[in-house]
């Protein structure tokens, strides 16, 4: 690259040189200057190019000729090294040869070495760590023991302290006793002499136990045998003293006793001075006896009347005592009737057992038991916690006869000192609710058919045998006895065949599956009836067990069907002449899966007994003020009922005449009371018949009814016995209903068809 533009410059500056020069001869004035300019400067261009490549070509030569060398000189280094790496991969591939025939020798013996190169490094490794285990303990040890033996020289110079510090103690102790001895007037003068000798030798002995005291605070114990040759040392001093001491003293008492045995055996022999000293006591003992004879001679009278006024204090005494003992108990009631009996046995239990004073003043009859009266002045100011102490008021219950579940109660009055004792004997008479002023609250009974005729949507709730089925079954009937029988009644009961089928009346299906099957038909209907405008005749649907149908959508997700079927009929059977009664136990929509309080809005809702109660205090869609005015009349409603059925003797769950109550809760305005009507109020197949085209047919079955009544009569007036029994239960109690008969059973009640049994 570089030669080629080398090239064109020296050709180029010629070239133009040569231009210039030529243009310089032809040409005049400032063209010939400027010509002549250039030419000249090509010119030098060129030559100065010229020379300027001879000089660089010249230099790249020797350049050239210098890298050649080199390179040849580094290309024959890298082939003696390539020679000798190929040696050395030649020689290594025959190496890697060898070992690989011996290789099964080598790797046999190579995992041979390892394996007691590893059991070797196993037993290092074991063999290091118990030495420096040991080591450790060792050091441990020495540490130990180290602070024990200085610990230890610590306490033996504080033992030492101690000990020298009692032996001081006692010789201070011994000192004194030798100074008191020695101002003591029946000390011998020999005797004072010792003493003063042994004083001065105690208070040297002291002065050094003193000046020992304070040089072992100070002496540096290096050796437990100095502290033991300190300790003899001082000791010797003190038991050499005290042997002294006591050498002293034997050889004066065994020069005593030299002197006492001497005068005794000069003294009068033993035997003969016993015998005078019995002989002067027999003496002494029958003076004594003759005077203490006289004595009792002497005073014989005056300890007989002594005695009797022994006696007679005794009597006075025992009658004062009997007469505290009676004016100190407490003031009883008089007579034989039961509460003063009862107030006797009270203050009698707080006397005895508690030491209590209740005096009886008054007693008097209450509404539902008696009071008692007592006063306390003995005893003032009694609490209740004294009074009901422990179990007292188990105790109480028990003396007085209260009734079942209540116990007595004081009340105070400590202006007076007297506390008053409430017994309840009886239940309160309840205020009597007069049937009239219950009537302006709830819809009687016999308002009950006037007051539904027109409903056409129903959700029905009660408890667990609360009525719900015989009052579905009187409702649906009553809505049916309005339209003179006209239409037709689905009833599907899950519950088919059950202790609590109460419907006697024909039956669409019998299984939760029915109910699924029924609510599409209804739906079906729905639709058909939408499509075609013509006078359709009245449907009603009834499906029990509601709730439950909707809750086994959780095991089959096709009963959301049933749920979703439920809704769309809430909305839309009022319009084609359809209605729908729904039984379930829940009050509170919210608990059924899916639902909600809205749903149900679109049809009439009427909430059996507590179900009521429960609505109202989760309702949402009454005022607060109108929520506790229908509680208000909840609560009287309830008192009501309940105390008709307590009269009665009727049990709620079981009679079909028992006194039973709804909330209805209509589509617009308030909720209202209604008084239900006794189970079976409505035969379905009265009912039913009641048609204008089937009265025909009701004059010929009353005809028929009329020709069976007389045909009875005459099998009675032949004394033949027609045995009629409930074919549900077996029952012989029943009477006549229409053209059916009606079971007496409480726990069954239903109906069946007149027929007669010869």
């Amino acid at each position: 690259m570089f030669k080629h533009v080398y090239f064109g410059l020296v050709l180029g500056s010629t070239l133009l040189g040569a231009v210039g020069l030529v243009q310089s001869f032809h040409t005049q004035g400032l063209t010939q200057k400027i010509t002549g300019t250039i030419g000249i400067g090509g010119a030098t261009t060129a030559l100065t190019a010229l020379g300027l490549g001879l000089a660089y070509n010249g230099k790249e030569t020797d350049l050239e000729n210098e890298f050649k060398g080199k390179l040849e000189k580094n290309s024959q280094l890298k082939d003696r090294e390539l020679a000798g790496l190929k040696l050395q991969i030649d020689e290594l591939k025959s190496r890697i040869k060898v070992l690989e025939t011996e290789k099964e020798a080598n790797l046999k013996q190579i995992s041979e070495l390892q394996e007691r190169v590893n059991a070797k490094a196993e037993q290092y490794l074991k063999i290091v760590s118990e030495k420096d285990l040991k080591i450790k303990t060792l050091e441990g040890v020495v540490s130990e023991r180290d602070t024990r033996v200085e610990d230890f020289i610590n306490e033996s110079r504080t033992r030492t302290m101690t000990f020298f510090s009692k032996r001081y103690e006692q010789l201070d102790d011994l000192h004194k006793r030798l100074k008191n001895a020695l101002e003591d007037d029946k000390v011998t003068l020999n005797n004072k002499e010792l003493l003063v000798g042994r004083i001065e030798d105690i208070r040297k002995l002291k002065s050094e136990l003193t000046d020992a005291l304070e040089e072992i605070k100070d002496m540096e114990i290096t050796c437990f045998n100095d502290v033991l040759a300190y300790i003899f040392k001082f000791d010797n001093k003190f038991f050499n003293a005290k042997m002294h001491w006591k050498d002293l003293r034997f050889s004066k008492v065994e020069t005593e006793n030299k002197s006492l045995s001497k005068s005794l055996a000069e003294s009068m022999p033993k035997v003969v001075a016993l015998e005078r000293f019995r002989a002067g006591m027999d003496e002494v003992d029958e003076k004594i006896t003759e005077k203490y004879e006289a004595l009792l001679l002497n005073n014989n009278n005056i300890h007989s009347q002594l005695l009797d006024l022994l006696e007679q204090r005794n009597l006075v005494i025992d009658d004062l005592t009997k007469q505290v003992e009676e004016l100190s108990k407490p003031l009883q009631a008089m007579g034989t009737s039961q509460y003063a009996l009862v107030a006797n046995r009270v203050s009698g239990f707080y006397y005895e057992q508690l030491g209590y004073r209740l005096d009886f003043i008054n007693w008097d009859e209450t509404e539902v038991g008696y009071n008692i009266t007592y006063a306390t002045r003995q005893n003032n100011a009694l609490t209740n916690d004294e009074l009901m102490v422990g179990n007292a008021k188990e105790q109480l219950a028990k003396l007085t006869g209260c009734l079942q579940g209540t116990f007595p109660e004081f009340s105070y009055d400590y202006r007076n000192c007297t506390v008053i004792l409430s017994v309840v004997m009886r239940k309160p008479v309840k205020k009597e609710q007069a049937k009239g002023d219950i009537d302006k609250i709830w819809v009687p009974v016999d308002k009950f058919e006037s007051y539904v005729k027109n409903w056409e949507r129903v959700r029905i709730t009660a408890g667990s045998t609360g009525g719900k089925s015989p009052t579905a079954k009187n409702l649906a009937l009553a809505i049916m006895k309005t339209r003179k029988g006209q239409g037709e009644i689905r009833l599907y009961d899950p519950q088919d065949g059950s202790k609590k089928d109460y419907w006697d009346m024909p039956k669409s299906g019998t299984t939760h599956a029915d109910n699924v099957t029924g609510m599409e038909e209804l739906c079906d209907l729905l639709d058909q009836r939408s499509k075609s405008k013509a006078n359709h005749p009245f449907v009603l649907f009834i499906f029990d067990e509601v709730d439950s149908t909707i809750a086994q959508e959780r095991d089959n997700n096709g009963y959301y069907y049933f749920r979703d079927k439920v809704t769309y009929s809430l909305k839309q059977a009022s319009h084609q002449n359809i209605g729908a009664i729904y039984i379930g136990q829940a009050c509170d929509a919210s608990t059924i899966p899916g639902m909600s309080w809205s749903d149900w809005n679109n049809a009439v809702q009427l909430h059996i007994g507590a179900n009521a109660g429960i609505w109202l205090d989760k309702a949402k869609t009454v005022t607060p003020e109108d929520k506790t005015k229908l509680l208000e009349q909840y609560r009287k409603i309830q008192e009501f009922c309940d105390k008709k059925n307590e009269e009665l003797g009727l049990d709620i769950f079981t009679d079909p005449g028992a006194y039973r109550f709804a909330l209805a809760v209509p589509l617009t305005g308030l909720p209202k009371f209604i008084q239900l009507p006794d189970f079976d109020s409505y035969d379905y197949y009265e009912v039913m018949t009641e048609s204008e085209e089937s009265l025909s047919t009701n004059t010929q079955n009353l005809l028929i009814s009329n020709i069976i009544d007389e045909v009875q009569q005459e099998v009675e007036s032949m004394n033949v016995k027609t045995e009629i029994k409930c074919p549900h239960c077996g029952s012989e109690q029943y009477r006549s209903k229409g053209q059916r008969w009606l079971c007496l059973n409480s726990e069954c009640g239903k109906t069946w068809l007149k027929k007669t049994k010869a």
